[in-house]
């Protein structure tokens, strides 16, 4: 079985996902952190919004420009006399709108048309509303970073979401805003578009977005003709970056019977979507902590820790011997529970560490 340090050296991008709740942006932070310390350039990407990587970090804010982490890693492994190979590690944690806002000025023929286009009350809305636009935009920020080729390494932590795969859908999800279908019914003469219903609904929109919903809309469709096909393009070479063999896919979980099910769907569903699953995370497991048999008895505390890591033994072997059958299976760590939550670089480098183990 493969280690993290031989898929650092094998993927350019690892992208991290799975359900809320399982310590996922920990874990990204805590693979990047292993990363620069093996020698690796490495950044970590978010998307946030209860900005937990900045909290982890002990940082304040986090902005759309990298922050360096590099100096403080190094303390931190000079304090655990850890091996520093001389990498570097950078944080970001960008917003959507604005990366939304910089890919419209990307794909605009002028800057006239994109102002024209991020000034729009309903652009506006779709930005941070429409469905599929935020895991998009985490995908947007991470081609805009592999552009720049400064980096070995980019760990991008996908955004929070009920559906843990849904960044994957995100390109088809945004481009049918752009449906050459829907942009006619857009565009239709006033007088097809304006029944009843449609005259209730246009009502409560322009509550939204202002009065004149309709020339907003017209507007919009008028301007997002313009890019279409640059977007569609940037749809393409999105999805292309997805299916690369330099993208590895980490699903991070947690050791309770109840994941079982689920995370052998999202293996199955990202196997089925062409992509190849790298390593099975599980987080926050009490495995590490060593119980001699004759202790057991001496303690009902000890007693049910035991219970618990006999659980989470059989949910391992369960999981990891059934979600590639006899193909190559993925790289399979346990990551341990602390005992409070993580408020630092340190943490995230005692996390780390295990995924040596």
């Amino acid at each position: 079985m493969e280690s993290f340090k031989s898929l650092f050296s094998k993927k350019r991008i690892l992208i991290t996902f799975g359900t809320g709740g399982v310590g996922k942006t920990s874990v990204s932070t805590a693979i990047a952190a292993k990363a620069a310390i093996a020698g690796k350039k490495t950044i970590v990407v978010t998307i946030d919004p209860a900005k937990r990587l900045a909290t982890a970090l002990g940082l304040n804010t986090m902005t759309e420009e990298p922050t360096s982490l590099t100096d403080d890693l190094k303390q931190v492994c000079s304090s655990r006399n850890i091996t520093f190979n001389n990498g570097e590690l950078f944080a970001l944690m960008p917003d959507a709108r604005q990366t939304f806002a910089n890919l419209v000025d990307t794909l605009a023929p002028s800057n006239d048309i994109a102002e024209k286009v991020k000034k729009n009350p309903i652009y506006q809305i779709l930005a941070t509303e429409f469905s599929g636009a935020n895991e998009y935009m985490a995908l947007q920020k991470l081609n805009e970073i592999d552009k720049l080729n400064e980096y070995d390494l980019i760990v991008l932590d996908t955004p929070p979401s009920r559906n843990a795969l849904s960044f994957i859908h995100a390109p088809k999800l945004v481009s049918e805003f752009f449906d050459e279908r829907f942009m006619r019914w857009l565009v239709l003469p006033a007088n097809k578009i304006l029944a009843e219903g449609m005259k209730k609904a246009f009502h409560i929109l322009e509550k939204l977005t202002g009065a004149g919903f309709l020339n907003h809309m017209f507007e919009l469709a008028s301007l997002g003709s313009i890019v279409q096909d640059e977007f569609v393009k940037d749809v393409k070479r999105v999805n292309e970056t997805l299916g690369s063999a330099d993208v590895g896919y980490v699903l991070v979980s947690a050791p309770t019977p109840e994941t079982i099910s689920e995370t052998k769907h999202l293996a199955g569903e990202l196997k089925s979507l062409g992509r190849q699953l790298d390593a099975v995370i599980l987080n926050r497991t009490l495995s590490y902590l060593t119980i001699e048999e004759n202790q057991i008895g001496s303690s009902p505390g000890l007693t049910v820790l035991k219970t618990i890591q006999m659980r989470e033994a059989r949910v391992e072997k369960e999981l990891f011997s059934d979600v590639y059958g006899e193909e190559q299976k993925p790289i399979s760590k346990r990551l341990p529970e602390l005992s409070r939550d993580i408020r630092s670089l340190e943490d995230l480098v005692y996390i780390s560490s295990a995924l040596d183990s």
